[in-house]
């Protein structure tokens, strides 16, 4: 099993706008980059809107707010408050060298297994992703987007990004587990020679949330939920591993440093294949 279809297509959109290995990357052609990942915008209408990605075009001026639906509806009261943006509303979260002059465009990002439920429902553009090719369905509102959205881009012999964002707090626990391990293992390596961690405690997970998510989340909406699941993950670990358990209160205690630090680390890689193997067959972590 992988991450949920949400965090799937966030991932894909974010390989439109990198330089990624055998993805397209046709809106980093054009300039677009990440700026915003699941943060709350405060509109002048004194409405909130609460985009999955916001990429901006420092050459085009030009920014594309979308929400990725991998389910069939669309909140009717969302739809109505994305109406209501204007770009001013995004000078103080984006960053260009004119914000009078910047524009936006917001869009929704689906599947094509559930684009025929969701369209009636908007007159938003979409970025509509199948097995085999990327399709843009109506108007972007710039010459540029259009173009290169008019027609279907293929996806042939493609590889589907995933380590842009991760996870999010939706995703299951087993999905969720080997990234924390990993970031587990560098925390403490960087870390344990020099300090005496708390290991689970809030402020080490955050700590292990910015070196797991390749895009900083610390100012998202999602950031309590996100450090709270792994706290919650690593308590896991403590209560179903007592070699985990021992070593963890060992460096709590900052007992034998360097040898309990390698002790660890050969625990969580062990835990990390346990669990990166049993994805494919099972969705309980």
């Amino acid at each position: 099993m992988t991450a949920s279809e949400h965090t799937r297509l966030i991932n894909k959109f974010i390989g439109l706008c990198k330089d990624t290995i055998q993805w397209p990357n046709i809106l980093s052609e054009l300039g677009y980059e990440v700026q915003l990942i699941e943060q709350t915008i405060n509109l002048k209408s004194a409405q909130k809107i609460s985009p999955d990605v916001v990429a901006v075009s420092r050459k085009l001026l030009h920014a594309i707010i979308t929400d990725c639906k991998s389910g069939n509806n669309i909140n009717n009261e969302q739809d109505l408050r994305y109406l209501e943006l204007v770009s001013d509303d995004l000078k103080y979260h984006v960053t260009v060298h004119d914000t009078n002059q910047l524009k936006h465009t917001v869009c929704y990002v689906d599947n094509h297994t559930n684009h025929s439920q969701l369209e009636p429902h908007t007159t938003f553009p979409f970025i509509t992703f199948s097995d085999d090719a990327i399709q843009g369905q109506r108007d972007f509102g710039i010459k540029q987007l259009n173009e290169i959205l008019c027609d279907s881009i293929s996806l042939e012999g493609m590889r589907e990004p995933t380590g842009y964002y991760p996870f999010s707090p939706d995703d299951e626990d087993y999905v969720i587990a080997p990234h924390v391990l990993r970031g587990l293992i560098s925390y403490v390596m960087m870390k344990g020679r020099t300090i005496q961690p708390q290991i689970n405690d809030p402020a080490t997970a955050l700590e292990i949330l910015k070196l797991i998510h390749p895009y900083n989340v610390i100012y998202s909406r999602h950031r309590d939920s996100l450090i709270k699941k792994i706290e919650t993950m690593i308590n896991i670990f403590m209560k179903s591993s007592k070699e985990f358990n021992e070593q963890v209160s060992k460096i709590e205690r900052s007992e034998h440093k360097t040898s309990t630090l390698q002790s660890l680390v050969k625990i969580c890689e062990s835990l990390i294949t346990r669990y990166e193997s049993q994805r494919h067959i099972t969705d309980k972590f």
